[in-house]
């Protein structure tokens, strides 16, 4: 029988028209009661009673990566990388999503990041018992401010942002990132994929051309920034909104001879 939790669970996403399993109740019940208990100790959230934590947080992860794959052609499996995940948010509800209620699953690799060192410490907490719970670790994690991070794997397919602070600066800091990692970042087809969940009243930021820049590589780069797509949508009997925004960063390359 579903604790009250899990019938809160079924309650929020049957009105929301999420996927369910009695799996995935569980998974999530878990991970919200370690969320709670291990609160204080972390600074983790100041969303704490059930119901805003399946709305807010569960709900509103899963569902803003839903909107995105609804409106967008993808490739059969990619690798994302949250940005400022705190908690583990949006990145962990929606690899539970993907792989517990997924038939066709997408993720095969999903990075948090996160500044904070207590709140990687709770990641770290959390992350085996998401492996034993989906039967494998995609999860890795890294204490670090984007800008300053120097990435030492294969570069994500979508980076992903929520809760993290204004959009123009999560885009600075990831114009860095590029420029700095930049032979191990850039995709073959030359294009970056953020995904930005913005509150209602958030701004889109007009397309941008950047200045040139030198790479080691003997050419020169220009990055273009370009709002691709806006999804907007509200969720919960409380109908909260969202406005999340797909940016796109495009490399252009000029070979110096």
């Amino acid at each position: 029988m579903p604790s009250d939790f899990q019938r809160l669970i079924i309650k929020e996403f049957e009105r929301n028209e999420l996927l369910y399993s009695d799996f995935l109740g569980e998974t999530l019940e878990e991970y919200a009661k370690l969320l709670v208990s291990e609160n204080k100790k972390y600074n983790l959230t100041r969303i704490t009673t059930p119901e805003d934590i399946i709305n807010k947080h569960f709900v509103d992860s899963i569902l803003g990566f839903e909107k995105f794959i609804e409106n967008e052609s993808l490739k059969n499996s990619f690798h994302i990388m949250d940005v400022g995940s705190g908690a583990g948010f949006p990145g962990i509800p929606l690899l539970l999503y993907d792989q517990i209620c997924k038939d066709n699953q997408l993720i095969n690799k999903i990075d948090l990041l996160d500044s904070n060192r207590k709140k990687t410490e709770f990641l770290h907490l959390i992350k085996p018992k998401i492996a034993r719970r989906i039967g494998k670790d995609l999860i890795e994690i890294h204490n670090s401010r984007l800008e300053n991070l120097a990435l030492g794997t294969a570069p994500p397919d979508l980076y992903i942002s929520r809760a993290t602070g204004k959009i123009r600066d999560v885009l600075n800091f990831l114009e860095k990132f590029v420029k700095k990692n930049f032979d191990d970042v850039i995709p073959k087809d030359g294009q970056i994929y953020l995904l930005y969940y913005g509150g209602p009243d958030s701004i889109v930021l007009p397309d941008k051309k950047g200045r040139p820049f030198e790479l080691s590589c003997n050419a020169i780069c220009r990055l273009h920034r370009q709002a691709r797509n806006v999804y907007r949508y509200q969720f919960s009997s409380s109908n909260y909104s969202r406005k999340n925004v797909l940016y796109v960063i495009t490399s252009d390359l000029v070979i110096v001879d």
